[in-house]
């Protein structure tokens, strides 16, 4: 059939007064074989009686919200969207997808697992032809589905791929994975859906789902709003996973695996009652089993708000975390993690001229520091109740930082106008300072603190590289050239006795790390992320780290070591 005209297609759009927009799209140009090649659901006959069958009631009382959305329902349960390219895997896209985001809402891990594995070396077999989402569930169930990093999609493929000259798919294989079932992350149970009202009640109140439904030339034009089928020949079965819902749009909210170029930014809405996305049950899965294993990188989750400037954590207790940034109203804004739950945003005022900087010497204590318009340092803190802010003085070109080694003790630093790091202490009973303590510093600096009386502080010199320079409980150390490439403010913490641990952009705009064990410095170990700002780190136990960052989006970020 002849490419479908987004111009025409537009001008339908318009005249019908539908809900969405239409685009030209990578997909929407491409042949026939090559859009049918970009699906991949099989519609079981049971599946299709159900579509064609009266709506099923449901003893379910209706116990949903009014909309949901997980990418934003109670944080983030939603990883990315991925690339399905020219195989019909679009099952194991969107069953991996579902795994993830019930990973992340039962045992607040976020994983990324491996779309190949679950495709191409499970009974459906190394081919890119259709499956179903109900037996590819009951195949991570019993065998599980590994991390994407031990077989990535594109590992599954040469390079490049090869074509089947009969089905115009990619030939894929299935990669060795040592051990596999040591890593494989499974599911205790899955399931499906047919009543309405069971759907919107499993949403509200348990996690995304799997959906099938069938697909219409106009559907690759999609660009966004709430769409329906309007015109174009039925092209074939597709799954995605579903993450909400609206009752005031009267649509499903859904991600789907064609990159983000497609839709808006890679998910879709689409009407009740279209395309039989609501007449096929929708797939379920629970009890997410992940295998023991040690500490490992967790993130990034995103935390929202809209922040201008790098973030500062603290942590006065187990399970507890305090973030603060500057807001667009130039005030601080506080969230913390109380355990269970995000808390927040808490605005606290002030006119800030950068970043704040957070630390607690006592349970239910949180000291917050800022530099004002006048380049003088603020200070406000929490103890049963906000005090106001307190000017301090100084005249600093950067944003503080502050830490604390015992009760009633702080340690403040800066940059000051000659670009040398300047240093403030509370003692238990005054402020003392401002000492110089030289450098000539290309960032606002970081400090950390191990032991009683132990200090660590890092800066970016002129050349870009870390600089360490540290007081031991008697005399400060020399400036220690640390190396690396360091694109932004860095942040530091410790979680135990002669523990160091630092992160900072990279020249890739990457979170990189580098640690202290106690007897060597690491080198540096990329995190990946697109940061927009420094990295704001925190510990409430013996290796657990809570990084922060600003996003591209300008939200906030976290990733975390457990």
């Amino acid at each position: 059939m002849p490419i479908l005209d987004t111009k025409t297609l537009a001008a339908k759009l318009t005249q019908g007064k539908a809900r969405w927009q239409a685009r030209a799209t990578p997909h929407s140009l491409l042949s026939d074989a090559d859009k049918k090649a970009m699906l991949g659901a099989i519609i079981t006959p049971a599946e299709t009686a159900a579509a064609t069958a009266p709506q099923s009631f449901s003893a379910s009382a209706p116990a949903f919200a009014p909309a949901v959305d997980w990418r934003s329902h109670n944080g983030n349960h939603v990883t990315s969207v991925k690339n399905q390219k020219n195989c019909g895997s679009c099952v194991s896209f969107c069953c991996t997808a579902l795994v993830e985001s019930m990973a992340s809402i039962e045992r607040g891990q976020l994983l990324d697992l491996s779309e190949a594995d679950s495709h191409f070396c499970s009974s459906h077999g190394p081919s890119c032809g259709g499956w179903n989402s109900n037996d590819c569930l009951e195949q991570i169930q019993v065998r599980g589905v590994v991390p994407d990093a031990l077989f990535p999609y594109m590992a599954a493929f040469e390079n490049p791929p090869v074509v089947d000259p009969n089905s115009h798919l990619w030939v894929p294989h299935c990669g060795n994975v040592p051990n596999r079932a040591a890593s494989a992350v499974k599911i205790s149970s899955h399931g499906q859906l047919t009543a309405l009202v069971d759907r919107k009640n499993y949403l509200s109140n348990s996690g995304p789902c799997a959906a099938s439904f069938d697909v219409y030339d106009d559907f690759y034009s999609y660009s966004s709003g709430v769409y329906h089928h309007v015109t174009g020949a039925y092209v074939g079965g597709h799954c995605v996973e579903v993450i909400g819902y609206s009752e005031a749009e009267q649509c499903w909210i859904a991600k789907n695996s064609w990159d983000t170029s497609w839709g808006m930014s890679g998910f879709f809405k689409i009407a009740y009652g279209e395309c039989k996305f609501d007449a096929y049950p929708f797939g379920t899965a629970t009890g997410v089993v992940i295998p023991a294993a040690g500490p490992a990188w967790h993130g990034y989750e995103g935390l929202g708000g809209v922040i201008t400037s790098k973030p500062s954590a603290t942590s006065w207790a187990n399970n507890r975390i305090d973030v603060v940034a500057r807001g667009t109203d130039s005030a601080c804004f506080h969230r913390w993690w109380d355990g269970a739950n995000w808390q927040g945003w808490e605005s606290l005022g002030g006119g800030l001229q950068g970043a704040p900087a957070i630390c607690s010497w006592a349970a239910g204590r949180l000291d917050i520091f800022v530099v004002g318009y006048d380049h003088r340092l603020y200070h406000k803190w929490y103890q049963g109740g906000w005090s106001g802010w307190e000017n301090l003085g100084g005249m600093l070109s950067s944003d503080p930082c502050a830490v604390s080694w015992g009760p009633n003790r702080i340690d403040v630093f800066a940059r000051g106008m000659d670009s040398a790091m300047w240093h403030l202490w509370w003692d238990g009973s005054h402020w003392a300072g401002w000492e110089s303590l030289g450098g000539v510093c290309d960032s606002a600096p970081a400090v950390s603190s191990w032991a009683p009386n132990r200090l660590d502080c890092f800066v970016k010199g002129t050349d870009s590289s870390l600089y360490h320079r540290w007081w031991n409980g008697s005399a400060w150390s020399g400036w220690e050239n640390l190396r690396g490439y360091v694109g932004g403010d860095p942040g530091a913490e410790s979680w135990g006795p002669n523990r160091i641990d630092v992160f900072y952009p990279g020249a890739s705009f990457h979170m990189m790390h580098k640690w202290w064990d106690g007897s060597t410095w690491s080198g540096e170990e990329d995190l990946g992320g697109v940061l927009s700002s420094g990295v704001g780190v925190s510990s409430w136990a013996a290796g657990r780290l809570d990084c922060f960052v600003e996003g591209t989006d300008s939200a906030l970020y976290h990733k975390w070591y457990a």
